[in-house]
């Protein structure tokens, strides 16, 4: 009785291991790459488009995770260089995700929409720094003294 028992849990195991390797995704491989070259690709068009002055685009993170079979999340960062009105260089740095949903086609080729984008985090880095003095301008060491305060309590 042993034997037919272990024997039966074998085949299961082993139509269950089958199964697992031979089933194919609902969102493949070359799915989720050509996605990632897409975005890639919206992020540098809506920089150029917004920020026309910005450059060296650098994409720091860019991979995609299947919710479902019709439904696909995007995680990206990047980075760039933008000039500011002063003319000094500031580093962006844009984190953020997207949610895509695939349209049902005819031609079997899917057709991936952007339902959502949101940014998560948004930071900027001054590469160059300025000096900030109190009671003097940007930059200008102050040309008045300011008085020293005087503890409560005591006349002069």
């Amino acid at each position: 009785m042993k034997k037919i028992v272990s024997l039966v849990v074998f085949i299961a195991a082993l139509v269950w291991t089958w199964n697992v390797v031979h089933t194919s995704e609902a969102v493949g491989f070359e799915t989720h790459s050509g996605i990632q070259v897409k975005l890639a690709e919206l992020i540098q068009n809506t920089l150029a488009a917004k920020k026309p002055h910005a450059k060296d685009l650098m994409i720091q993170k860019l991979w995609t995770e299947s919710l479902s079979d019709n439904k696909v999340r995007a995680v990206f960062a990047y980075k760039f260089t933008d000039i500011s009105e002063q003319g000094e260089a500031l580093e962006q740095v844009i984190e953020g995700e997207a949610i895509l949903h695939r349209e049902p086609s005819e031609g079997g080729v899917d057709k991936w929409t952007l339902q959502s984008v949101k940014t998560t985090n948004d930071v900027v880095v001054f590469t160059e720094g300025s000096t900030v003095t109190p009671g003097g301008d940007e930059g200008q060491p102050a040309t008045e003294a300011t008085p020293a305060a005087t503890p409560a309590g005591e006349h002069h």
